[in-house]
């Protein structure tokens, strides 16, 4: 699955001989980077996931449903987040474009711009909700070999490709064999890690492999963590209006 073909959240296949001959022939960095984005995301140009979200606190826990819509425009990555549940979050909108980042929410009378790193819930981003895309905003700037739970990895550190890309750095650990990613770091400017996310659980939908559970863990408040649960994919032509940040609220 290559960019134009797409991607899914929060959060969403090679098959696994596709990935052990790309692996074993010592692949390149964009092979790399091409091979952690098939892993997690589903391959089609407009789908929608709807994400069940638990983010844990020393107080309790809190919990809430989006709806992720992705789609390729133009060759672009269009992604929009409703909130489902809770009742009082309803309403509230996340478009991420080519052109920014916007929120909107009832009462404004004009959608804001915002960071692509501002909170949606919990511990998660908007980009990191939508799904951080490795080939195309990041550039591989080290590799090296490491062990996992007793079996090889592959630790791979990222830069930016452009200062409009939300977390500067990043560094994503993969299974040596199929390079399906296990666990990724992203970075505040600082060189000071943000969130660690761990991706749980992988499940397939037409023989597409995608992101089911990933856990996100605030690595400045070590006891903050929120699960991403992904329960229904559905492939669908949304209109392009639909994550155009003018028509919100109209």
């Amino acid at each position: 699955m290559k960019f134009n073909k797409f991607a899914l959240l929060v959060l969403l296949a090679l098959t696994v001989g596709g990935v052990s001959s790309v692996a074993q022939n010592n692949p390149t960095d964009d092979q790399l980077l091409d091979a952690f984005d098939k892993a997690r995301f589903v391959e089609a140009t407009s789908f929608s996931i709807v994400v069940d979200s638990v983010a844990d606190r020393p107080d309790g826990s809190k919990k809430a449903t989006v709806q992720v819509f992705i789609k390729e425009i133009k060759n672009e990555r269009y992604s929009r987040v409703e909130f489902l549940s809770p009742e009082d979050m309803k309403g509230q909108v996340y478009l991420n474009t080519p052109q920014g980042t916007f929120f909107y929410q009832p009462g404004l009378a004009s959608p804001l711009k915002i960071s692509g790193r501002q909170q949606v819930f919990g511990d998660a981003s908007v980009i990191e909700t939508v799904g951080i895309e490795f080939k195309k905003d990041y550039k591989v700037k080290a590799r090296r070999n490491v062990t996992v739970a007793g079996k090889s990895a592959l630790e791979v550190d990222l830069i930016a490709n452009d200062k409009s890309v939300s977390f500067q750095s990043a560094m994503v650990t993969a299974d040596a064999t199929t390079l399906r990613p296990i666990k990724s770091r992203v970075f505040a400017l600082s060189g000071d890690p943000l969130n660690d996310t761990t991706y749980q659980e992988y499940a397939e939908v037409n023989k597409d492999s995608y992101v089911k559970k990933q856990l996100i863990e605030n690595q400045l408040i070590k006891v903050n963590k929120t699960l991403f649960d992904i329960t229904k994919t559905e492939a669908k032509n949304f209109p392009d209006d639909f994550f155009d940040p003018n028509k919100l609220g109209k």
